[in-house]
């Protein structure tokens, strides 16, 4: 017998990774649902090719190089001199993936025209907002975090949207314009700044302060910001802790404004012109990078603790409503969050079935191995669920926006409601929950998958396809950013206990009810399970006060979801009675209660949900 050595011996084969638009079920049945079916061709020609783009070695490389040459500080000068025009530094990687993503439309295909993206076909009529997630769904798990920066601009687009008409509109639109063009040389990204020292969803601690300057104090400062627009009438003094996107061009953020310190809304160019400099020379707009931040993960984004010190920008809206301004950008960032984290544990799960189908262990493929599968299925059931829940919110959102939705198989299905009321009340309350609940099921569902490559997923690979820990590390601030998990848990409560709670929990009830009479007819056991614990969670929000709902907030939230994504799990598998669709909404609901005649015969399921091949599957349906 011959010893191994470094370069004999066994060498494990390398998994080949499908492209997800073809292998990953879970969004196939999404894409059927919430597009136009069959999918317009310029849409499937688009996801198919960006499929394969995302895991070719050429795109990957960028995302090596970032994650290997971090964002770095040059504070000084040669001199010792404050450098206020290029302190920091970001790799070629990166700046190579925000080229891509912007060409790509990861903002931009937001605010497109649906009919000219398909030669003005007048058929061709599709919500924008479910092409743009998909595609960033595919895109997360390979963008190196330029996913952070999208999010932001995301919202800083839709917010200055608003205010086009405003006294400020030609700055504001100069800005908008620049945020969802697909020419890098052109666009523009956004930061978002809230967090203090105090705190970051709580922005009533802001220690930030806004002062309007005079008409002769705005003389003796004029300048010009990057681009030629005059430097705003504010003038802006803080300090901010975290500032994700540091790099960008333009943020938003929260200030005190007036002697009362009312919370306001504003935007600022990061750079302005350098006076009496070279043509086209810029610097920082009255901003100081006190240091980068050390992170367990998102090590590629240049995340910062700033100085504002005579930074110039622009109000938006009226002073004292800045929240109500922000929220608009925050629901935009929160749906980010949603679908990042279904995209990066989509990505770990399609290693995890790749990885099967090579690996050996006792003599048998890991496909072969009854436990492994059977773990396997209990996340893709899970998977599977959050998919729906969060594409649902997607559509939701799409038609808050007005884009159009009747020729989606969700709307047959009864999915989508057709009433806007119906649908702005499901997301208002399902984007919360949402939110929290995607963050917290696919940090665990990446754990799951690094231990499903034994020893491999640990690695910090150096083949950027398989570098599962990579994706977990990133994920894991997901239930951080935008709101933690109890703060998502608070907004839910906000939103049954305020005002229009009762009309919003109305038009909710309509729709579980609607779902419900659609259920009863193939899922009775299934649907009665749901209608059960649905009118407790209702009888529940409804009767226990605000304070005692919040201080069970996260039973509240557990509670939605389950009724929620077993709901939409039975939606999907009526409409064509597909076999292992229908044995996903079995598991969500029952969980252990549901029975099989034998252990064969669950997992002869198990491998059926998890690798599509129905086997000998004879569980009872």
């Amino acid at each position: 017998m011959e010893p191994s050595s470094a370069t004999s011996g066994f060498f494990q084969s390398p998994p080949t990774i499908p492209p997800q638009f073809l292998e990953d079920t879970a969004l196939r049945r999404i894409i059927s649902l919430h597009l136009p079916s069959p999918t317009p061709s310029s849409v499937e020609q688009d996801l198919f090719r960006f499929s394969r783009l995302v895991l070719s070695r050429s795109h990957l490389a960028h995302a090596a190089d970032a994650e290997r040459n971090q964002p770095y500080l040059r504070p000084l000068t040669t001199f010792g001199v404050e450098n206020k025009q290029d302190p920091l530094v970001t790799s070629e990687g990166w700046r190579k993936l925000q080229d891509i993503g912007i060409q790509e439309g990861i903002v931009g295909l937001a605010y497109a025209n649906s009919q000219l993206q398909d030669g003005g076909n007048a058929g061709a009529q599709w919500n924008n907002r479910v092409y743009q997630f998909v595609k960033y769904h595919l895109w997360t798990a390979s963008a190196a975090m330029v996913t952070c920066p999208s999010a932001m601009t995301d919202g800083a687009a839709k917010l200055l949207g608003k205010h086009l008409n405003d006294p400020d509109g030609a700055i504001f639109t100069e800005a908008r314009n620049r945020l969802v063009s697909r020419d890098p040389g052109f666009a523009w990204t956004s930061g978002q700044w809230m967090t203090e020292r105090k705190g970051g969803s709580d922005v009533r601690g802001t220690e930030t302060v806004a002062r309007k300057l005079s008409v002769q104090e705005q003389k003796a400062s004029s300048g010009v910001d990057a681009v030629g627009h005059p430097l705003g009438p504010w003038q802006i003094d803080g300090f901010k802790w975290f500032s994700s996107a540091t790099d960008a061009n333009m943020t938003i953020m929260l200030a005190k404004t007036g002697s009362d310190g009312q919370i306001s809304a504003f935007y600022a160019p990061l750079r302005k012109k350098v006076q009496g400099a070279t043509e086209g020379e810029t610097e920082l707009n009255g901003v100081k990078i006190q240091r980068l931040k050390n992170k367990l993960g998102t090590k590629t984004l240049p995340t910062a603790e700033l100085e504002l010190k005579g930074m110039r920008g622009y109000l938006i809206g009226k002073e004292g409503e800045g929240v109500k301004e922000i929220s608009t950008l925050l629901n935009i960032t929160r749906m980010h969050n949603i679908i990042g984290a279904v995209g990066g544990w989509g990505r770990g799960l399609a290693i995890s079935r790749a990885f099967a189908k090579v690996r050996v262990t006792g003599g048998k493929l890991l496909t072969d191995v009854p436990a492994h599968v059977r773990a396997l299925a209990r996340d893709h059931v899970m998977y599977h669920g959050q998919m729906h829940l969060s594409y649902l919110v997607v559509s939701l959102l799409g038609i808050s926006e007005g884009q159009d939705c009747r020729l989606a198989q969700a709307t047959r299905a009864g999915i989508l409601p057709t009433d806007a009321q119906q649908a702005n009340a499901l997301l208002r309350l399902l984007t919360p929950m949402a939110k929290a609940q995607t963050a917290l099921r696919s940090i665990n569902g990446l754990r799951a998958c690094m231990e499903n490559l034994g020893g491999v997923g640990y690695l910090e690979n150096e083949d950027p396809l398989l570098n599962i820990a990579r994706v977990f590390r990133d994920t894991c601030v997901l239930s951080i950013w935008e709101g933690t998990t109890d703060i998502m848990a608070d907004d839910l409560v906000r939103v049954i206990k305020s005002r229009q709670g009762p009309a919003i929990l109305l038009a909710v009830d309509q729709w579980v009810a609607n779902a419900l009479a659609i259920a009863k007819h193939s899922f009775e056991r299934e649907g009665a399970k749901l209608q059960r614990e649905w009118e407790q969670w209702l009888q529940s929000s409804k009767t226990k006060d605000k304070e005692q709902l919040k201080w069970e907030g996260r039973d509240l939230l557990v509670g939605l979801e389950h009724v929620i994504c077993g709901l939409l799990l039975v939606l999907d598998a009526v409409r064509d009675n597909n076999p292992a669709a229908r044995e996903i909404a079995r598991r969500w609901i029952l969980q252990d209660q549901a029975t099989y005649g034998s252990w064969e015969d669950e997992a002869a399921w198990d491998k059926m949900i998890v690798f599509g091949d129905e086997g000998t599957a004879t569980a009872r349906l």
